[in-house]
Parts: structure tokens; C-alpha cells; sequence
């Protein structure tokens, strides 16, 4: 809203949405003034758009209100005295169904991009709109209020595929890191259909309870969601068939089918599974019509203010009470391995173990010290402005520069000499040790400098932080691993270049290089054998 008031010639109007409200809108010069009215019933707004009561000064105006080409809004030039506006009244649209309608009045100058961010905010309205619509259905229907949180890109790109998902029944497979918003977007899927009213039963595949039978029965009209599909046993997998229909023709008679939708989530590669013989290639494109891969935070830094928040809030605390300067640049500096989960964790443990003042420094270093291992100390205080724009990189791979890789594994003097020289020391000592445990304390003491230092020249100079550059290290060094020997396991080769966990070696290598390990040595053999 108040991006409107700032581009916009936005003068006043009102935002209804159903089962919400009536927003009534009013500028006092850059400011935007927003009250809840007695507006609108609750079946819908008035649908007779000429006999809106905007106003310009203190003239009442009848609008000749006059379709655009493109369908979006509604507008006409009205003229008050001396003054000119214009009149527009947008649906907010969600899955092609109205939920809601802005009327708005304007100068009647404003210009196309102008038009363009009223629709974007009736686009932004309608995702907030259903935001609160599944919170509310999620704590009527499961007993918790779940509530997607955040503005960033890769959210809204989420929220998009949901919408588009709502208008179909083709089963969706939602894949991503172990902690993301997997189970949330199912419990969206469901909700914003036309089965929100439905059963929406959600089998716990690491432990199921009961039988493929059942499940399918107790989901009729409604949504079975897989949750964790990857750890659904062999024996299970081959049962699900006789249950579902198969929309590929695999099978022509499922004697049980019931008429309802299939979700399913994972935290594997299901096509690694498959190589590996641990899941159904017959399951698996029966439920690959519709997928997304779930972002991590690691992605979404833009998020980390808004859930950081939203945590705090759930456990009763306000931002003014606990957040502070640090807390803020230590969140969004963290990785976050796993995901949301750790944010709620550490979050409630900060927020209950300091009482009622801010998380400060100290704070963290007592009870999440792992937060601190890249904040430099601020020199003078800590702060306690939550709203404050801390700056920092995020631990994305892609940025990881190879240049500076190569030059530490081969420990080439030359071009580290170009570095600071204690960044120089730095890496020449990750391109020798990079298969043990490095935490970067050892790192600044071996590099003979502050922490804080150091992280501040990894940032400068190589634009990445210290982990994600270790990482880039190890990967570099596995792919060496993997086209000089093509007997070694896999897991041999993590091991060799320090990862202890093969599902973090497997997930980071095909963040950094877009290839599993596995595709990665089959491909570079094929190259091999054309030449």
C-alpha cells in the first residue's frame, strides 16, 4: 500500500475481500491511512460500480465506469471543480475465481506502470487473502494454524504454482530439503480447491499407520497427502496401484480407485531412489504431473526478518521486546540446514531464555553460538532496531568463485599473492586441510586474524563467506575424485573430501554443478567414449 502512495497518483478508495472485510484507503500527503469499515456485505460488494461513493474534495461523483481491453479495471475522467481523477475498480482474482474487489480513485493522469501496480496489488491482495484462509481452515481441520511467511521472489513463485495447482486434480509431488514448507503448501493445495470441504487424511510414510486400502478410503472426495513418499516401504509402493488410477494407462483396472487428489512430498532425489532401486519408477510418473521444488532459506534471505518475527509472535513475544541489530544479521547470515525447523527452534529457545529484553551478542553466544561463526562485532553496540536493513551475502553456491577455488587446491602462490595476504594464508590452508573439520576460529588463527576480519575479506574479496567457499573446495576436489576413478562409491568419495553425511555431499554437489554425483561421472564417461 504504501509503495502506491509513494508511484502512484493514489488518492483514496476501499480494498474488499471475502470473509475478511472492507480496507477504507486515505492519503494525507506521503502517508496512506487504512481502517477497517462496515463496507461491504458479506456476500460480495455492490455491483453496481456507478453507484460507488468516491470522492474527490468534498464532490460526490457518478461513474461512467468503462471496461479496459484488457478486462482488469474498470475507469472513467471525472472532473470536481478544477481537479480531474480517475475511478478504477479491479476484481482481486485468485485461481480465475473473484474474491475480493479495489475501487480506487486517482489522478487521471497516471500512466500505464501506474495501472500496472494496482493490478499487481490486487494480485498481492488476493495471495495475502488465502495466506489467512489457510491458516484459518489449518487450525479448524488439523489443530494448528499454519501461515506461509515471507514477500521474497522464490515465495511468491510458490504461491503461484499453488494457485495454478488449485485448478486441477493431476496428482503433485512437492520436493525439497528436509525442514521447508513442503506439508504447508500441501494443506494450500487442498484448501484453496474445490475439495477444501473433503477429507484431507496425510499418511506419515516413514512410520504409516493402517493399510494403502484404507487410506485411499478414508480420502474419498478429498486429498491423500504423502508425506516423506521417499520412505514409504517397497512393499507399500507396489500396493498403492490397485488404489489409484493411473492416468498414463500403466494399468487399466484399479479395483479400489477412489475419486480423490494425490500429494506427495519428498526429501530425496526420487530418480537417485530409482537408480538405486529403493523406489517405484511405475509410482513415480503417476505422481510427476505437477512439482515443485520447495526452496531453502538459504535462497530466500529476504525472508529471514518476516519468520524471524512470525516466530517470535507465535510464542507470545513482540519485535520491540526481543530483536535486536545482531539477531537479525545472524539469522540471515546462517545457512539454515534445516530450514524452517531450526528457525522455530532457535528462535523459541532465544526468545524464553532472555526473559523479557532484546537477543543480544551475548545471548547468542550462550545459547546458539553457531549463529555468530560469520557475524563480524559491530563496533559500537549491538542495536535494536529490528526494522534496520542489515546487509548481508547470501550462503548462495552459485556464487562460489572458481577461480579462487583452483588457485587454493593447486596452492598456487602467484595468484593467492594478488588476495590479502591473509586471505592468501587463508585458502592456501583449505586447499591442503579441506577434508577435515575447519571451523573458522581455526581458520582465523592459522590466517593470523580476527574472525570478524576474515569474514570480512572472504566477503570483499571473493564475495562468499567462508563455508559456502569450503564447500565449493570439497566439491571441486570430489569431481576430481570422480572422472580419475570410476570404481569408487560415492560414498567414498564424500567421505574423502570431508562430508560425514551422504545426503548433504549428494544435495550440495548438485546445487553447485546441476548434476547428482552419479549423473555427473555417467555424463563425463559418455563424453570420454565420443572422443
Amino acid at each position: 500500500m504504501q509503495a502506491l502512495v509513494e508511484r502512484t497518483g493514489l488518492q483514496d478508495g476501499t480494498l474488499w475481500l471475502r470473509d475478511i472485510g472492507t480496507l477504507g484507503l486515505n492519503r494525507a500527503g506521503r502517508e496512506l491511512r487504512a481502517d477497517w469499515l462496515d463496507g461491504f456485505p458479506s456476500a460480495g460488494p455492490a455491483t453496481d460500480h456507478g453507484a460507488v461513493g468516491l470522492r474527490a474534495g468534498s464532490v460526490d461523483h457518478a461513474v461512467h465506469a468503462a471496461e479496459t481491453p484488457a478486462g482488469h479495471y474498470m475507469n472513467a475522467t471525472l472532473q470536481a471543480g478544477a481537479k480531474r481523477v480517475m475511478s478504477i475498480v479491479l476484481p482481486v482474482l485468485y485461481a480465475e475465481v473473484p474474491i475480493g474487489e479495489i475501487r480506487l480513485e486517482c489522478q487521471a493522469d497516471s500512466r500505464e506502470a501506474e495501472l500496472a501496480l494496482f493490478r499487481q496489488f490486487a494480485r498481492a491482495c488476493a495471495y495475502l487473502a488465502k495466506r489467512y484462509e489457510v491458516q484459518r481452515w489449518a487450525e479448524r481441520r488439523l489443530g494448528r494454524p499454519l501461515l506461509l511467511v515471507g514477500a521474497s521472489k522464490p515465495l511468491l513463485e510458490m504461491e503461484a504454482f499453488v494457485e495454478r495447482a488449485t485448478r486441477s486434480e493431476l496428482p503433485t509431488l512437492l520436493a525439497g530439503e528436509f525442514g521447508t514448507e513442503k506439508a504447508l503448501l500441501a494443506a494450500a493445495i487442498h484448501c484453496c480447491g474445490p475439495a477444501r470441504d473433503g477429507p484431507f487424511i496425510e499418511v506419515n510414510c516413514a512410520e504409516p499407520v493402517g493399510s494403502p486400502a484404507q487410506w485411499f478410503e478414508q480420502a474419498k472426495g478429498g486429498t491423500l497427502f504423502f508425506s516423506g513418499i521417499d520412505e514409504l516401504a517397497p512393499a507399500l509402493q507396489a500396493q498403492i496401484p490397485q488404489h489409484m488410477h493411473s492416468r498414463l494407462g500403466q494399468w487399466l483396472v484399479a479395483s479400489g480407485a477412489a475419486d480423490l487428489r494425490v500429494i506427495a512430498s519428498t526429501t530425496a532425489d526420487l530418480t537417485e531412489r530409482i537408480l538405486d532401486g529403493r523406489f517405484s519408477r511405475r509410482l513415480f510418473v503417476e505422481l510427476d504431473f505437477l512439482s515443485i521444488t520447495v526452496p531453502p532459506l538459504r535462497q530466500r534471505t529476504a525472508d529471514i526478518e518476516a519468520l524471524v518475527l512470525s516466530a517470535l509472535e507465535r510464542h507470545g513475544y513482540g519485535a520491540e521486546q526481543k530483536c535486536s541489530g545482531v539477531l537479525m544479521e545472524a539469522c540471515k547470515t546462517h545457512a539454515w540446514p534445516e530450514n524452517l525447523f531450526e528457525l522455530e527452534r532457535v528462535i523459541a529457545r532465544l526468545a524464553v531464555m532472555t526473559d523479557a529484553r532484546p537477543i543480544g551478542r551475548a545471548d547468542l553466544q550462550r545459547y546458539a553460538p553457531w549463529l555468530l561463526a560469520e557475524v563480524a562485532a559491530p563496533e559500537t553496540g549491538e542495536g535494536t532496531d529490528c526494522g534496520a536493513d542489515e546487509a548481508c551475502d547470501t550462503e548462495d553456491s552459485a556464487a562460489i568463485p572458481d577461480r579462487w577455488v583452483r588457485s587454493a587446491i593447486a596452492g598456487d602462490l602467484t595468484e593467492l599473492k594478488k588476495l590479502h595476504e591473509s586471505l592468501g594464508k587463508a585458502l592456501l590452508y583449505l586447499g591442503k586441510h579441506y577434508a577435515e573439520s575447519i571451523s573458522l576460529g581455526e581458520l582465523a588463527r592459522q590466517a593470523h586474524i580476527s574472525p570478524s576480519h576474515l569474514t570480512y575479506l572472504f566477503r570483499r574479496e571473493l564475495g562468499t563467506a567462508f563455508k559456502p567457499f569450503l564447500l565449493g573446495i570439497r566439491v571441486h576436489k570430489a569431481k576430481e575424485i570422480l572422472l580419475g576413478n570410476a570404481r569408487q562409491r560415492i560414498t567414498e568419495v564424500a567421505m574423502s573430501v570431508g562430508f560425514t553425511d551422504l545426503s548433504h555431499f549428494e544435495k550440495s554437489f548438485r546445487r553447485i554443478v546441476g548434476q547428482s554425483p552419479r549423473e555427473f561421472r555417467h555424463a563425463m564417461g559418455a563424453v570420454k567414449l565420443r572422443r
